[in-house]
């Protein structure tokens, strides 16, 4: 059997918490295995808990940490408390440990003995007929308000059996005053509920129609409300792992992704199942804990070596982390097994091309854009190729499909596809519209102002370039260049010998400097020839 605080942290993330700032950190203080302060903070919310069911609940909490703390007279007597707070106290055995529930059943026998049960309250006959015919000719929100209390004592005072009866009319009454979330959660208790009345003994209720109801409150765009009715499914079945998984969607969907990470791992301790992993990876992604991502991704592999949505994940979040090798093999053995995984296939593409092998990339991205064809993402990757293959054609329109789409990553490859086109005033709209102000962006608008014969325009940016970034070895080359076409030649040389001296210059960089050095010292030896005498008068 699972051991006592492992059960009991599961019960903490179904929900059944109170909502007081001092019983959640008792929860805190339990989970942190810090027991004497969750004791204290335990005995401190029942005590100020007004509803005798909820301190019941809470009593039993502070028994099972006195019961961690090997402390059993504290145990019992905190397990006294909360069965006179709740004489019908029923606890579910899967949650707790044999000697537990041992320990909770001499407490209730010894306080049985020799005395006769607690009387149970009967509602008078027909008076849930009465409430509902009345909530049926309410006509304003007070007249159904006033229906509460009579509803509230119906459900203190009926049998079990009747008890979902009352719950659904109280759900109705709840839904006309436009407290949905309670009216749902109330709806979720009593689906359980009646779950549990039809399923024999021995097996897990599922309250399947609640469950489908949730997930359509998902699609629906409705979250917070598919959390309500979980909530109200679990506080009657906490075992209901499959609860919990559709739990941790609605919960990934609102955005509350540390609720989603409770839930998920809650559910995984019922079924090890590959997808709640992959789920479970995707929340440690948005949670920013890649290693956790990882792990989750890794364990999916384990369990299900041919789960290629697993080999993916896993692959996409090693590219994510830098660790190219595996991200290259673990893709591969994804596309093996499903050559149809889109996003795998364009970051199986980039990896290509990053290796230098653009033919490679340009094959995976065709079989991408076969499963999705003129998706901006692929499109700007396969312009991407192109450009690097130099391959010119075609290379405009592939980026500026992306660019449209949103993927505005691909506006500086996009100006220098419309460069090398000789569409040098395209160039310069596309960048000015991309607003970008990086050394790159002010590299390829001087490119381009040379290109169109404005070297005095260029210079201008080249000079602000290598002020600001005095690194950039393109920036001052190109400087030289600008300088070179006024034929300014003791400054380009100057410029152009700057470049070629600096750590990542190219040898074209180190051969323009030669270039233009000869060129100024021919210059040199113009400027300094004597000038030939006038020839002699013609006789």
């Amino acid at each position: 059997m699972r051991s006592l605080v492992a059960v009991f942290v599961m019960l903490l993330a179904a929900g059944v918490a109170c909502s007081q700032d001092t019983l959640s950190d008792a929860d805190k203080a339990f989970r942190s295995a810090d027991f004497k302060a969750a004791a204290k903070l335990y005995a401190a919310a029942a005590e100020n808990e007004a509803d005798s069911g909820k301190r019941a609940d809470i009593r039993i909490r502070l028994a099972v940490t006195y019961f961690n703390m090997k402390n059993r007279a504290k145990a019992e007597e905190a397990a006294v408390a909360a069965l006179k707070d709740n004489p019908q106290l029923e606890l579910v055995p899967d949650f707790y440990t044999t000697d537990f529930l041992a320990l909770i059943s001499r407490v209730k026998t010894r306080l049985t003995a020799g005395t006769a049960p607690p009387p149970v309250r009967t509602a008078p006959a027909g008076s849930l007929a009465q409430v509902r015919q009345r909530l049926a000719q309410a006509t304003d929100n007070a007249g159904v308000e006033a229906l509460i209390p009579s509803l509230e004592a119906l459900e203190a005072s009926v049998p079990a059996t009747q008890l979902v009866d009352v719950l659904e009319v109280k759900s109705d009454a709840l839904d006309r005053l436009g407290r949905t979330g309670d009216a749902l959660e109330l709806r979720g208790r009593s689906a359980s509920m009646r779950a549990a009345a039809q399923t024999s003994p021995g097996t897990s209720p599922m309250p399947l129609e609640a469950l489908l109801e949730a997930r359509r409150l998902i699609a629906a765009g409705r979250p917070l409300d598919a959390i309500s009715l979980l909530h109200g499914v679990l506080s009657a079945a906490p075992s209901c792992f499959p609860a919990f998984e559709v739990l941790a969607e609605a919960y990934l969907v609102a955005g509350k992704l540390d609720d989603a990470n409770n839930a998920l791992r809650t559910a995984l301790l019922g079924n090890q199942k590959p997808e709640l992993l992959l789920l479970l990876g995707e929340v440690e992604l948005g949670r920013g804990n890649l290693t956790g991502a990882r792990d989750a991704f890794r364990r999916a592999v384990e369990i299900d070596s041919g789960n290629d949505r697993a080999w993916a994940s896993l692959g996409l979040l090693a590219a994510h982390m830098g660790d190219l090798a595996s991200a290259r093999e673990t893709l591969d053995k994804a596309l093996s097994a499903n050559g149809m995984l889109f996003e795998a296939r364009v970051v199986r593409a980039q990896l290509a091309l990053a290796d230098g092998r653009p033919s490679e990339a340009l094959a995976h991205l065709q079989r991408a854009l076969q499963a999705k064809p003129d998706d901006p993402w692929a499109s700007g990757w396969l312009g991407a190729t192109y450009l690097a293959s130099g391959n010119v054609a075609g290379t405009a329109e592939k980026l500026a499909l992306a660019v449209k789409g949103g993927q505005t990553q691909f506006s500086l490859a996009l100006v220098e596809a419309q460069r090398r086109s000789a569409k040098v005033e395209d160039a310069l709209s596309t960048l000015a519209a991309a607003k970008s102000d990086t050394t790159t962006a002010g590299v390829l608008r001087a490119r381009c102002l040379l290109d169109a014969g404005r070297p005095v325009e260029a210079q201008e940016v080249l000079q602000a370039l290598v002020t600001s970034d005095p690194e950039s070895v393109e920036a001052r080359y190109l400087l030289g260049y600008a300088l070179h076409a006024q034929r300014q030649w003791a400054a380009a040389s100057r410029e152009l010998a700057r470049a070629a001296a600096m750590r990542n210059s190219t040898p074209l960089m180190r051969g323009g400097a030669q270039l233009a050095e000869a060129t100024r010292l021919a210059q040199e030896v113009l400027d300094s020839a004597v000038t030939p005498p006038p020839p002699p008068a013609h006789r």
